[in-house]
């Protein structure tokens, strides 16, 4: 019965970590609106901040709005 409880647990914390990858906008991401993410803002997923190198085209450690387009939640 614990096996069963850990494993629906584990299958619900994955799947509300995807619902809320797939509904991160630039907006929502971008917290002090100063049209750039930081990590630290990257941070409220850990799915975006697992990517944040890859898509951070320049290398400037910000998400413009357009890298922040090639996020694959």
């Amino acid at each position: 019965m614990k096996l069963r409880t850990v494993c629906a647990t584990t299958i619900g914390v994955l799947v509300s970590t995807m619902a809320l990858a797939a509904t991160l906008s630039f907006q929502d991401v971008d917290k002090d609106k100063d049209g750039q993410i930081s990590q630290q803002e990257a941070s409220v997923s850990s799915t975006l901040l697992g990517q944040f190198e890859k898509l951070d085209a320049d290398k400037n450690g910000q998400l413009s709005a357009s890298e922040f387009s090639n996020f694959k939640g």
